[in-house]
């Protein structure tokens, strides 16, 4: 039988909240959450760069070719990740892979960039945090396009197919 006093004690126990120890632990495990998410942050901006990128030989001619061309002010993955935060964490993730093949000198022979046309879409139709870039959708003015895109947008035409060099310039790609 459970006395009055022992009944006030587990009260007093369930009033006063977790203990020390706990309270120690679930401040210690916060830290260490917001520590890990600072560092991937970091950590996937610094790896997002052209210098980054530029550290496989491999790829390092390309980083110079689009040091001098047109989209220079452009980093990597607004061209080789699909628009939007989903593929930013796709292609990141794919970049893991990468690495790993780096590292452990597993270099494929051929290295083919892949590269979404909704990524020049996103930028290339006036929703963009680069205001200064061509417009496909105007019919005219500054930054429309010296030839009309409707039809090669209506009819999902790949920019690719006319503009596979225009992220490198030609004359320095290898």
């Amino acid at each position: 039988m459970t006395t009055d006093n022992e009944i006030g004690t587990k009260l007093d126990r369930q009033l006063s909240g977790p203990s020390a120890k706990t309270k120690k632990i679930i401040i210690i495990g916060s830290l260490a959450i917001v520590l890990l998410g600072i560092l991937a942050v970091v950590g996937m901006h610094y790896t997002s760069q052209p210098n980054f990128c530029a550290s496989c030989h491999q790829i390092n001619p390309s980083v110079v070719s689009w040091s001098v061309g047109p989209h220079k002010e452009v980093t990597c993955l607004k061209c080789h990740a699909d628009p939007g935060t989903t593929g930013y964490v796709k292609r990141k993730v794919a970049g893991l892979n990468e690495v790993y093949l780096q590292v452990t000198n597993q270099i494929p022979d051929k290295i083919e960039a892949k590269i979404n046309p909704a990524a020049c879409i996103s930028c290339h139709t006036g929703s963009s945090e680069f205001p200064k870039a061509k417009n496909l959708i105007l019919p005219s003015g500054e930054l429309a396009p010296t030839f009309p895109h409707k039809e090669i947008l209506q009819n999902s035409t790949s920019c690719l197919t006319c503009h596979q060099d225009v992220g490198h310039s030609k004359t320095t790609k290898q």
